[in-house]
């Protein structure tokens, strides 16, 4: 090999001895790899591969994909801990992946494609695999039979290495969301540890064009409008490979420079509530979640960045995606950042996303403003969630099952996404627009105050505009909304939704602990139940709808949520 790109994987073993969570962490793994070693790596089924073209589930397929890859992983970490009586399993674990017909996902690419391209196919999943096998021979290739290593070699340059020298256009290329750093990052470190300096050099200009792409989707505030999980899937590849072409540059092409990714690199922490809740706009889940080896470097390298405690780390059993380069770098990073408390309290805007979180001691507050046409997009503008002493009073129940349909021209049609999941009005029967002219703006924020107005989300009869306002006290959030609406006989439904069963009390309606005021007499109350599938299981909220009729001119509502 040419350089020492990644010598932190030597630390691996030492950072076992010293670290209770990696121990833990190689408990599990070991667990599963003896599983593995008493099945036999079964193939990837056509089968399953047509399931997707046909029916728009992508569960099938993936689960066998997925599995073929936490198989190698497994056996990889064990390895690199030492444990050499899984190099054989690891070498056949590789030979599987090697085998596959394609390493893109069915759902990446376009039914009826021909046999090269769906081979040469470079989305996510595939720039993963070539960067996972190219790290892997970097690690073991000393230790690996001379045929596997030729084959590595072999696959990742014609899949990958070749087909981007000859320039194929990607549908990332110019991406300005996590595709792009997760692609070009991945692709990217394939170059740095199998091509020739003139092949690195020829592919280097471009795959820092596709990371400026990336960085272009973020503002100067650094907020990721995609949530806490494709920040930690974006910004973690962009990192990855970041790190590697320092190494590989000797220091001399730094991608971590300027004060935008200081910002972006401090997102997370703004984001987390008590109980490992966190903002989940957009495709993103309720759960807090973090790399911690990715936290401990990030920590390492700006001193504005903190550790979360290790109750909120994507360990091994949990990533269904099973991810080599976040998985090693766990075990690799970890202790180059020391664990450090993250502020319970502080107000936050950020003007580029228009997000807005508020974090006291007694509750925890976000909303949004933006378009209806971002990436991972919501019908959601004026949305807002609420905790209170940790627990979810009002709720953006975060992402769908990813299927055909959620991402096609069917996507309002799936609950996740719609405006029925989350707390904005109806008004005069219609809600927001399904666009990215559908538009909302913060007028004000601060640590009292947020106003954000809604003029052009909404084009529904009688409506001219409408503001939506939060005062926060010490121990309340009182929500008015104001209505500019012309002609007669018009009527907002106020929508709420709430991963608890509220009960209706005579001055509002009771969430867990809190309460929520408002003037019963004046709207018909109804509340329902809904159930809508994950991806990883089936979630129940409840709807809470109050009809509000003959609406006039600058009418306000008014909602106290206190405790």
């Amino acid at each position: 090999m040419k350089k020492e790109l990644f010598p932190e994987y030597k630390r691996i073993r030492e950072n076992i001895k010293t670290d209770a969570y990696l121990k833990r962490e190689l408990g599990r793994i070991k667990e599963a790899a003896e599983r593995y070693r008493n099945d036999s790596i079964s193939s990837l089924k056509l089968s399953d591969f047509l399931i997707f073209y046909k029916t728009g589930s992508r569960n099938e397929y993936e689960r066998a994909y997925f599995d073929h890859r936490k198989r190698m992983n497994a056996f990889a970490v064990l390895a690199a801990a030492g444990c050499r009586e899984y190099i054989e399993s690891l070498q056949d674990a590789v030979w599987a992946v090697a085998d596959e017909f394609t390493w893109a996902l069915p759902a990446h690419v376009a039914a009826g494609t021909d046999v090269e391209e769906y081979r040469r196919s470079i989305d996510l999943f595939a720039a993963e695999t070539a960067f996972t096998l190219s790290e892997l021979l970097y690690m073991f290739g000393d230790k690996f039979e001379p045929v596997l290593c030729d084959r590595i070699e072999y696959e990742v340059r014609n899949r990958v290495i070749i087909p981007y020298l000859k320039g194929y256009k990607n549908s990332w290329d110019e991406r300005t969301n996590n595709w792009a750093a997760v692609c070009a990052g991945s692709v990217g470190a394939a170059f740095l540890y199998l091509a020739d300096e003139d092949e690195i050099n020829a592919a280097l200009p471009r795959i820092k064009q596709t990371l400026s792409c990336y960085l272009s989707g973020f503002g100067e505030d650094g907020a990721c409008v995609e949530g806490i999980n494709y920040w930690v899937y974006g910004f973690g590849y962009y990192t990855y490979f970041a790190q590697l072409l320092y190494s590989y540059s000797n220091g001399k092409e730094d991608l971590f420079s300027g004060e935008k990714i200081r910002r972006i690199a401090e997102f997370p922490q703004k984001l987390r509530f008590r109980n490992n809740r966190t903002v989940s706009f957009s495709d993103s889940g309720t759960g807090f979640v973090q790399r911690s080896g990715l936290m401990h470097f990030l920590s390492n390298k700006f001193d504005g960045v903190t550790v979360p405690d290790d109750s909120s780390a994507v360990g091994f059993e949990n990533d269904h995606c099973a991810r080599f380069a976040h998985l090693i770098r766990d075990f690799a990073w970890r202790g180059m950042g020391a664990a450090q408390k993250v502020e319970s309290s502080g107000a936050y805007y950020f003007e580029s996303a228009a997000w807005y979180i508020n974090k006291t001691e007694k509750y925890e507050f976000a909303a949004k403003a933006g378009n209806n046409g971002e990436s991972h997009n919501h019908i959601d503008i004026g949305a807002f969630m609420l905790d209170m002493d940790g627990e979810c009073i009002i709720t953006d129940p975060g992402s769908g099952e990813y299927t055909a349909a959620y991402f096609g021209a069917e996507r309002y049609s799936c609950f996740a996404p719609s405006a029925a999941a989350h707390s904005i009005p109806v008004i005069n029967g219609e809600g927001q627009s399904e666009n990215e002219a559908a538009s909302g703006r913060i007028a004000a924020a601060d640590d009292g105050r947020l106003v954000i107005e809604l003029d052009n989300a909404y084009k529904a009869p009688g409506f001219i505009g409408m503001t939506r306002s939060f005062e926060f006290g010490k121990t309340s959030v009182m929500l008015t909304d104001t209505f500019r609406l012309e002609g007669a006989g018009n009527y907002v439904t106020e929508h709420f939704v709430t991963e608890q069963r509220p009960e209706l009390c005579g001055d509002g309606l009771k969430i867990g602990n809190a309460l929520m005021r408002f003037d019963v007499s004046a709207a018909d109350c109804n509340i329902n139940e809904h159930e809508f599938n994950t991806g990883k299981g089936i979630k129940r909220v409840y709807l809470i709808d109050m009809t509000i009729c003959n609406m006039r001119d600058g009418d306000r509502l008014s909602f106290e949520f206190c405790i």
